[in-house]
């Protein structure tokens, strides 16, 4: 279905992955915006969003990542592909703005990481379930303070570096008065032993989005 075109320098090993992976990482290679988005957009549409990201997304963004420990290039690539990443995902049909979000999703203090919490916002679309996304770098306090203004059931923050993964944050954004129902730490920078009480360690988008939607998905019930 997609064309091989000349150019591309080194290949990306992508595992076990399927076609549509190795397309993808042929794609980023050639930086190759439009076959990048073509890829996506099937595969989105054709399996959802949760196997498009764990089946097709994951094996490239490792691979490039691996390329770039192995050689200090790359950059650019990662770059592209995490650009229409996110333009694919955001693309996908969120629910009606009549169901109030009761999902905040938000980047730990410093953490500049947020492709796998636009997988997730995307996912729970698909499944019915409206979020808000506040993106990189959210401090404790902004998190607490979204927190106390919007009154979600459910908190997702995510830290990709255990630079930025800071324990301390949870206890700041879960002092308030409202503490939602289910307080979820996501990604590999978290240790489970250093979480406090009461926050669950999400293990991956599968999991994070049968977790999310058993809390949050509408009901007759109002904030």
């Amino acid at each position: 279905m997609f064309v091989a075109r000349d150019g591309g320098g080194h290949a990306i090993r992508t595992g076990r992955a399927g076609p549509l992976a190795r397309g993808l990482a042929r794609a980023a290679m050639r930086l190759d915006g439009p076959a990048l988005r073509d890829i996506l957009e099937m595969t989105v549409t054709d399996r959802g969003v949760v196997a498009a990201w764990e089946e097709v997304i994951m094996p490239v963004l490792i691979g490039v990542g691996e390329r770039y420990a192995a050689t200090k290039r790359f950059i650019e690539v990662e770059h592209i592909l995490s650009r229409v990443v996110t333009e694919v995902l955001g693309s996908v049909t969120r629910p009606p703005s009549s169901q109030i979000p009761r999902v905040l999703l938000a980047a730990a203090d410093e953490e500049q990481h947020t492709l796998p919490l636009e997988a997730l916002a995307a996912a729970l679309a698909q499944a019915g379930v409206s979020s808000r996304l506040l993106g990189a770098r959210v401090p404790a306090q902004a998190v607490a303070d979204a927190v106390a203004r919007t009154g979600p059931d459910v908190l997702v923050l995510w830290s990709q570096l255990a630079g930025s993964a800071d324990p301390e944050q949870w206890h700041l954004v879960l002092a308030g008065r409202h503490r939602p129902l289910l307080a979820a730490a996501a990604g590999p920078g978290w240790l489970p032993e250093q979480l406090p009480a009461g926050v669950t360690l999400l293990g991956n988008l599968t999991e994070a989005v049968q977790l999310v939607s058993a809390v949050a998905l509408p009901t007759s019930r109002s904030h």
